[in-house]
């Protein structure tokens, strides 16, 4: 294809946005579920401690991947017009990136295996170093993707990339093949993707490396990356933390704790995130329409995630018990100390970060990230001394004080009043608080086996659902008609 055809079709959009951003909600979804569906699997096969050693290796994969692309592709999705030279050189750095990532993790692998005093992480460590290098090399080609709004096309790749890792794991794992299913289920997934890219994407670079053309994309990727970092750091600290101050064992527990956890922000808050942030950036001159929009949206995610997570949580050991095995009982109460912290960060960092971008006023989304970061690591610290469940809750206490420094930073900008805060978040609250406690009396009355008491849990959010609908079903139609 041409240059001008590229640049044609770059501010071309083949489907309508909201067909676009459903395709992603749909993707995410499903791979959310399918998650939960090959859990059963993976668990019954694997050991703890080998859920232990990949959540030690996917945390320096992590922190590589942040700085794969180095924030350029985001930058190029931002250039007006569409230039060759730009995008080749920015393919181009980014190659090496990618070959200095994968080097450097390689190299960092017995080190690292040594500081966790785990030997297998050199093995695997090593094998996942090319991770990295892959989604380096494919962030400008999907900055194109990105650029002509082909989202759907993006979505269909997300699937058959993840559902073949899945398969690998799932046959790996079947096999007796231990950690290396999620080893080759990351590499799999990468390698899919890369290769599907490869295919949607209508840019081919030059041989082509012009240092003038880049300057404003490297200051922007200096901003993104430094925050993306920060944000990175604070979530995998507590996976450090745990690994070298408490151990292999209870690391592996809260690794498959944090699969749960993490559903809740991968499903749900991160896709909605998408479609408010737009009808934040429309309305970006308005701050009481910019107000009415985040409290509508947090009042939606809270009557959604909270019920079902608050019967997860007083449930936990016979669901767990009943959908992973026995030996991941002691998940349940890691997941009930830390799920009230993450559900409620979820419901309102999220869209908050979408207030920040919508105004322009992203030094506040970093300020509040290093704050939380300066917050986290303490409480961590502090609670590691006391065992795993201390640090779970550790992370709903950092949350409690986290979400009201959030608000005070947007009441800068915008008239966000914290009653009103509460208040859209408070119903859904109320009835999960009454739910958890008419499940514990049933409980107590009739001693369920663990399947009984799942098939309880289930019913009882049915039941808060309708609660949740009825008892505030007036500002919930509003809410659906402004965010619809």
């Amino acid at each position: 294809m041409t240059v001008q055809a590229i640049a044609t079709s770059a501010v071309t959009p083949r489907r309508g946005f909201f067909v676009n951003v459903g395709s992603l909600v749909f993707a995410r979804a499903f791979l959310a579920v399918s998650q939960i569906l090959v859990l059963p699997i993976l668990a019954r096969h694997l050991t703890v401690e080998e859920f232990a050693v990949m959540a030690l290796a996917m945390t320096v994969v992590i922190f590589a991947g942040v700085m794969s692309d180095a924030g350029l592709g985001r930058s190029l999705i931002r250039s007006p017009t569409f230039s060759q030279a730009e995008w080749s050189t920015v393919f181009w750095l980014l190659v090496g990136v990618g070959l200095l990532l994968a080097l450097g993790i390689a190299a960092a692998a017995p080190v690292w295996a040594w500081i966790f005093e785990a030997p297998s992480l050199w093995g695997i460590l090593t094998a996942l170093a090319i991770v990295p290098f892959l989604q380096a090399i494919s962030a400008a080609p999907n900055a194109e993707i990105e650029r002509r709004e082909d989202y759907a096309g993006i979505a269909r790749l997300q699937l058959i990339a993840a559902v073949a890792g899945l398969i690998a794991a799932v046959a790996l794992a079947l096999a007796g093949a231990g950690v290396w299913a999620l080893v080759a289920q990351q590499l799999i997934v990468a390698a899919v993707r890369t290769a599907g890219i490869a295919f949607l994407t209508e840019f081919r670079p030059d041989f082509v490396f012009a240092r003038r053309l880049i300057g404003s994309h490297l200051r922007f990727a200096r901003d993104t990356v430094s925050t993306s970092l920060i944000s990175v750091f604070q979530t995998q600290a507590t996976t450090m933390v745990i690994g070298k101050l408490i151990g292999a064992g209870p690391l592996g527990i809260f690794a498959m704790s944090q699969r749960f956890t993490r559903l809740p922000q991968f499903g749900l808050a991160g896709p909605m995130s998408a479609v408010v942030y737009v009808r934040m950036a429309k309305a970006q001159d308005s701050p009481e329409k910019l107000v009415s929009i985040y409290l509508a949206a947090i009042r939606l995610l809270a009557a959604i995630m909270i019920p079902p997570l608050a019967m997860i949580a007083v449930g936990g050991t016979a669901i767990f018990t009943v959908l992973l095995s026995d030996k991941w009982a002691a998940v349940a109460p890691i997941f009930a100390f830390s799920i009230p912290g993450i559900a409620l960060e979820a419901v309102s960092i999220t869209c908050l970060v979408c207030l920040f971008r919508a105004l322009g006023r992203t030094d506040l989304q970093v300020r509040l990230t290093v704050e939380g970061t300066a917050l986290c690591l303490p409480l961590v610290l502090g609670a590691a001394m006391f065992g795993l469940e201390a640090v779970a809750a550790s992370l709903t206490v950092w949350a409690l004080l986290y979400i009201p420094r959030g608000w005070q930073l947007a009441q800068r900008v915008v008239p966000l009043k914290l009653k009103d805060c509460i208040a859209a978040i408070a119903w859904p609250g109320v009835v999960a608080s009454a739910a958890v406690l008419a499940h514990l009396v049933i409980r107590s009355k009739l001693s369920p086996d663990d399947l009984a008491e799942t098939v309880l849990a289930i019913a009882l959010t049915f039941a808060a659902y309708l609660f949740v609908a009825v008892g505030d079903r007036n500002r919930l139609r509003l809410t659906i008609a402004l965010l619809r």
